[in-house]
């Protein structure tokens, strides 16, 4: 299965506003995020390819992981002129794990693209869309 550590830890390390950056375990979870602004990875479906082989079957499993970004909604006006809060958020991290190769990984992790997940009141929640590429090592 997909470790999301070493994910967290390499977004972590980019992140010089303090932003917490942190694993939930669904994506309802992370619409709660408390603190804001916040970063949250979400392990998201596992799509497999069986490959033939003699002796057995060997598993491609490709990972999908959601980075869900908060901002809050109130408060912007002590922000300086110009500034983009969600931008802020997401480039540092998008550029730390797009084309890095995660451990046990097969391929570098490509971005599939992002899109707004919920408007509350409080806040914005806006979610991307990471993949890699694994081989299952045991016979489930």
């Amino acid at each position: 299965m997909l470790d999301l550590a070493p994910w967290r830890d390499r977004c972590t390390a980019v992140m010089d506003t303090g932003t917490p950056v942190s694993l939930a375990a669904t994506v309802d979870s992370a619409k709660k995020a408390k603190a804001l602004p916040s970063l949250q990875l979400v392990a998201g479906r596992d799509r497999v390819r069986q490959q033939p082989q003699v002796g057995g079957t060997r598993h491609r499993v490709t990972a999908e992981v959601m980075l869900v970004s908060a901002v809050p909604r109130h408060g912007q006006a002590a922000l300086p002129e110009g500034s983009d809060m969600l931008t802020a958020l997401r480039e540092p991290s998008l550029g730390a794990l797009i084309g890095w190769l995660p451990p046990g990984g097969e391929i570098e992790i490509h971005w599939n693209g992002g899109q707004l997940l919920a408007l509350a009141d409080h806040a914005l929640f806006w979610v991307d869309v990471l993949s890699t590429d694994y081989w299952w090592r045991t016979t489930p």
